[in-house]
């Protein structure tokens, strides 16, 4: 395996070569993550976290493959977390606002009653745990991470009741309106 070239990383101004490494490498980073993102904005942040990160870890000491390589994987890893973060949280509006458009859309305080009611039945038909997970993240608002530390599951465990519990809300609502 190729060894990149570190020694001067380990000299008596760290400052300087990593602003070497980001004036060299900083606009393709920025094409890269910015095809990836769609967001100049977003592209420069996750640029720069990433330089950060690396000055501050000093993490090129360990690289142990071309420099510009390892600075490209991991942009890429960091926007593909930001992607899957930012979907995510998008989801999760939006399953929301599903939920919300029917309260809306009811007219009457009757009405209105009715609908929460038949949400609280529909929440109350699906298995206990995702019950219990779709509750703690929709009504009393705690992260999904929150919720698996203290049921003591995974976080996939939890997206996947997650999204179970809504596709299950979704098809039982539907048949009320």
């Amino acid at each position: 395996m190729r060894h990149a070239n570190t020694n001067d990383l380990q000299t008596a101004d760290d400052n300087v070569t990593y602003e070497t490494i980001f004036q060299n490498h900083a606009k393709a980073l920025w094409a890269e993550a910015y095809r990836l993102l769609k967001d100049s904005q977003e592209a420069k942040d996750m640029v720069q976290d990433l330089i950060i990160e690396i000055w501050e870890k000093r993490s090129l000491a360990n690289v142990q493959t071309n420099i510009r390589s390892y600075l490209f994987q991991s942009l890429r890893y960091k926007c593909y977390r930001h992607i899957k973060t930012k979907d995510t949280e998008e989801h999760k509006k939006n399953a929301w606002s599903f939920f919300q458009d029917f309260v809306t859309k009811a007219e009457s305080s009757l009405e209105r009653e009715e609908l929460k009611r038949s949400i609280s039945a529909a929440i109350k038909t699906l298995p206990l745990q995702s019950s219990n997970i779709f509750t703690q993240v929709y009504i009393e608002g705690k992260k999904r991470k929150e919720v698996a530390l203290d049921m003591g599951l995974s976080i996939n465990t939890v997206n996947v009741h997650i999204h179970t519990a809504c596709k299950k809300l979704q098809e039982k609502l539907k048949k009320i309106l």
